[in-house]
């Protein structure tokens, strides 16, 4: 059976903002933090389990929203941060789709440009 995405809920959408707010001592501990801060508002947003792997949750994520391949490289990169040149593309991402949590409360897929 398919996972059935979800939309968040208020509750969920709290726990996110409060589990990814304070300050971190560094660009690598502030991956960790965000990546966990997601996992449970996403996963319910894409219909699996919590426990899924990262990578897993990604992967259902850009299928769910039609993500160019570079934004799911770009979060799946979070799961090994400290082989990261530059942190600062892997922060950007996860601090979008925790905008993105917040405001739609489920990953939809992206408007055409136009």
């Amino acid at each position: 059976m398919p996972p059935t995405p979800r939309l968040l809920r208020k509750p969920d959408v709290e726990a996110l903002l409060a589990a990814v707010s304070g300050p971190a001592s560094s660009a690598l501990e502030e991956i960790a933090v965000v990546q966990r801060g997601l996992i449970p508002p996403l996963a319910r947003a894409v219909g699996v389990a919590p426990e899924t792997p990262w990578d897993e949750l990604i992967a259902a994520a850009g299928v769910q929203g039609r993500w160019p391949a570079a934004r799911a490289r770009v979060l799946t990169a979070a799961t090994a941060p400290d082989r990261l040149a530059d942190p600062e593309p892997v922060l950007d991402a996860l601090w979008d789709l925790v905008r993105e949590l917040n405001e739609l409360r489920t990953i939809a897929p992206a408007a055409p440009d136009l």
